[in-house]
């Protein structure tokens, strides 16, 4: 028993003593891991603030492009970048730790997240935000429309962490200062596109000023680390570029970045290559677009992309710099797409094909428009275009001086069963166009009330005239189903014009375009023998159209018969309504037109031609919403100002040149016989003259087509061809930017000597600055040789001042490694050495600059 008891003690004990020291060996690495956490990284805590001021900026920017309201940017960074550093200082395999820190980030920005939902609890609001991104990525892989704005939350917080995260990794881990850097400066870049000009160095310039600080910083670190690595002893205030040496660098470089005056130089072959790398990512933008309508844009792209859909936004900023140049006889407006389908959330186009300029479909129906006139148009294009990337151009062009396709819509198509009750469709009744639908009760009748077969001959006699076969289907008992088609019209509906060819930044491409110039009078008496393949598409509404819509269009236009009489009181009720670009987005689910019409009461180009197109439909009258440019502004024939100039006599004559900057949506309606006709319901824009007006007078806007909103004030001259565009320098610019010049070459040539050249007195200074000429010089110290190897190699090379150079070198070895106290005398002899081994380097380094014919005599 007491042997037992005995054990069991010793057991205890031995227990007791391996917990004691467990928890002894745990306070010691609790206690040393705090003691890390006080004196911070290797780096120093002045390391890790510049790191966090550089990406702290850098989110500011991206906060300050306002494209949604996310709270916790700011939080995000900092936990990213503190994470970051944690993780880099713990010694497990990195892409392990690099795969954790972005799972914890995307945990963070979810978790963040869900302070944007309305749920009370938390795992309601978890549920809520899960939903709305699955749901926002149906639409995305569907190919619909989106106007939640909880995903672009999310990538604005994920990026966030990111930029922290990824900046501290390299930082810290790796040492990496340009990876510390670069990802807050692509964020910043990315940011600044969408900022207004005046608002980009306020943004810019801090962020270049702590970045040639944290660049400065790790650089003089590096220097001393492997300066200790190798064993060399170095002073601390000569060793390398000081905090305080950044700091002057830093301000001197962004004084005078922000004093030059700078212009933007157009190299047109390098802007054309950089369009076409650019065009699949704006392609994949507009994509992008369909789903992210409720990111509100502070400044428009210099290039509008014209995709297949166009949702609803929130607010935009005009753009200041032009884009098209257009010569015509009269103001026209510049259609690059149409829409066809309204959707509720924006516009989209049905399925098209592309077709050469002289292709005629084997089964078209042919209409005879009148009041067309051939009118030459010449397009400048500031910005350059991809090939594929829709033309400029009003009307249906006839020739043109570059190649190019024609994009039209695929002809309706429906397929109709034959069953026993007699046709029936594969789609719902109401569906069908109304002559369809009359076709298919003839149809029915002539079954008789006993089913009985129907045969090819019956149905092809009630089918529309412009209604053709594409194939049938038989069953035991004859015809079963039968697959009908539109004949397309001919002319083409062209949505868009695609060229074939690359149009480079400031080239011209001319065009022979027909135009309708009917005048009210025509319009009031076209009537309404509509072609099938106009009712086919222009009088689509979705199926939960708004009843508040429906019954506006009632009210506008219920007691008119007439067609052209409903698109002006359509048009005239829309310009009463306040124009504004500074709108919120619709919400998810919400109809845009309804939105704009009983909510907001005010908007933009893209609700008033929605509006008016829907409006329109509701009241039978078919309609589509077109896009691209409108007419632009009268250039005005005073010379011109200082910024741009052109020859006075290309001013004199021809015809009127409008310059284009902003990009525009319009309605225009159908008419038998005179095609589509433009309407213009936004207030901000001038009504569209019928018929074919004179020329406005150059200069006055007033009549006529005249400026985009909030132009008033642009009147300029266009840029000839590789002209400098940029904004004008005032007198003071050109004497100003020279003479910053010559003082920053000033102050560089007395840096240069003072650090390098300069008296110097102590030896230890004074070897540091031979080892630095004698790089310059093709006589570099190596990392194995000693001071007096490296004295004693130089003194071969340089024997007329090898005396001086042993003074030095050898008071350098006995200061450093022998705890030589540096006398008065030591100084004196050093400061007369200095000079003549000074001399000696630099003009053997000049002579390595010349050919040896120059100095070798």
């Amino acid at each position: 028993m007491k042997t037992e008891i005995g054990t069991l003690s010793r057991a205890a004990h031995r227990a007791l003593t391996r917990v004691k020291t467990g928890a002894e060996r745990a306070a010691e690495r609790a206690k040393a891991l705090l003691w890390q956490v006080v004196r911070g990284p290797s780096e120093g805590w002045m390391t890790f603030l510049l790191l966090l001021l550089c990406v702290l900026l850098a989110v500011w920017a991206m906060d300050s492009a306002q494209w949604v309201p996310t709270p916790g940017l700011y939080s995000a960074a900092l936990y990213g970048v503190l994470l970051g550093l944690i993780l880099a200082k713990l010694r497990f395999g990195p892409w392990r730790l690099a795969f954790g820190g972005l799972l914890v980030g995307l945990f963070v920005s979810f978790y963040r997240l869900t302070g944007l939902a309305e749920e009370a609890s938390t795992l309601d609001r978890f549920a809520e935000v899960g939903a709305r991104l699955v749901a926002w990525w149906q639409a995305f892989a569907g190919g619909g429309t989106s106007a939640d704005t909880l995903p672009f939350s999310l990538f604005l917080l994920l990026t966030s962490w990111l930029v922290g995260f990824v900046s501290a990794w390299f930082l810290f881990r790796k040492h990496n200062t340009w990876g510390a850097v670069l990802p807050g400066g692509i964020i910043l870049v990315a940011s600044l596109t969408t900022l207004p000009a005046r608002e980009q160095l306020i943004h810019l310039y801090p962020y270049l000023f702590m970045a040639l600080l944290l660049i400065a910083r790790m650089f003089t670190l590096e220097r001393q680390h492997g300066w200790r690595d190798s064993g060399i002893q170095h002073l601390r205030d000569e060793s390398g570029i000081r905090l305080p040496d950044g700091l002057w660098f830093a301000l001197a470089v962004l004084l005078v970045t922000s004093l030059l005056p700078l212009q933007a130089v157009r190299i047109d072959p390098v802007a054309a290559a950089w369009q076409r790398i650019n065009y699949p990512v704006r392609a994949m933008g507009d994509e992008l677009a369909r789903v992210l309508v409720g990111v509100q844009v502070r400044k428009t792209d210099s290039a509008h992309y014209f995709g297949d859909a166009q949702p609803f936004g929130g607010g935009i900023t005009l753009r200041e710099e032009p884009v098209l140049i257009v010569e015509a006889p009269l103001a026209l407006y510049l259609r690059a797409r149409s829409y066809d389908f309204y959707s509720g959330d924006g516009w989209s186009t049905s399925d098209t094909r592309l077709v050469s300029a002289d292709w005629v479909p084997e089964q078209g129906v042919a209409d005879e428009f009148r009041k067309l006139q051939a009118v030459e148009v010449t397009v400048r294009g500031l910005v350059s275009l991809a090939a594929g990337e829709p033309l400029y151009l009003s009307g249906h062009p006839v020739n043109m001086s570059l190649g190019y396709r024609l994009d039209v819509l695929e002809p309706a198509r429906y397929q109709l069963s034959v069953s026993e009750g007699g046709l029936r469709s594969s789609l719902e009744f109401g569906d069908l166009p109304l002559d369809l639908q009359r076709s298919v009760l003839l149809l029915q009748e002539l079954s008789g009330a006993p089913a009985r077969p129907l045969t090819e001959s019956e149905i092809r006699s009630v089918l529309p005239e412009d209604m053709w076969v594409v194939s049938w289907s038989y069953g035991s008992e004859g015809v079963e189903g039968v697959t009908v088609e539109r004949r397309m019209a001919v002319p083409l509906d062209v949505v868009s014009v695609r060229s074939t060819d690359t149009v480079a930044a400031g080239s011209s491409y001319r065009a022979a375009v027909l135009v309708p110039t009917a005048t009210a009078g025509d319009l009031r008496a076209a009537g309404t023998d509509y072609a099938g393949w106009v009712l086919d598409r222009y009088l689509q509404l979705p199926d939960a159209l708004s009843p508040r819509v429906m019954e506006l269009a009632q009210e506008l236009t219920g007691g008119i018969d007439n067609p052209y009489e409903k698109a002006v009181a359509v048009r005239d009720y829309l310009r009463t309504l306040d124009y504004s670009l500074e709108i919120e987005a619709p919400p998810p689910g919400a109809c845009g037109v309804d939105y704009f019409l009983f909510e907001l009461d005010k908007g933009y180009c893209q609700y008033f031609a929605s509006a008016m197109t829907v409006l329109l439909r509701v009241s039978g009258v078919p309609a589509r919403m077109a896009v691209g440019y409108g007419p632009g502004e009268v250039m005005d024939p005073l010379p011109p100002d200082e910024t741009i100039t052109l020859p006075a006599d290309e001013w004199q004559a021809g015809p009127t040149k409008f310059i284009v900057r902003d990009s525009h949506s319009w309605s225009e309606v159908f008419f038998p016989g005179y095609g589509w006709i433009p309407f213009e319901p936004t207030p901000a824009y001038p009504l569209v003259a019928r018929g074919w007006p004179a020329p406005p007078p150059p200069g006055d806007i007033d009549e006529g087509i005249g400026p985009s909103p909030g132009d008033s004030e642009r009147s300029e001259k266009p840029p000839a061809d590789g002209e400098i565009i940029g904004v004008a320098a005032p007198w003071y610019a050109r004497p100003l930017g020279v003479s910053l010049g010559l003082g920053l070459m000033v102050v560089i040539v007395w840096l240069l000597w003072r650090r390098l050249l300069g008296p110097v007195a102590e030896p230890r200074v004074a070897y540091a600055r031979i080892g630095n000429l004698g790089v310059l010089s093709g006589l570099p110290p190596q990392a194995n040789s000693t001071p007096y190897e490296y004295g004693r190699r130089l003194a071969s090379t340089l024997p007329d001042v090898s005396s001086e150079l042993e003074t030095v070198v050898d008071t350098y070895v006995r200061a450093c490694y022998g705890r030589y106290k540096v006398t008065g005398a030591d100084r004196s002899r050093i400061t007369e050495a200095w000079p003549r081994v000074r001399n000696r380097l630099l003009v053997r380094a000049f002579q390595g600059l010349l050919p040896r014919r120059f100095w070798l005599r």
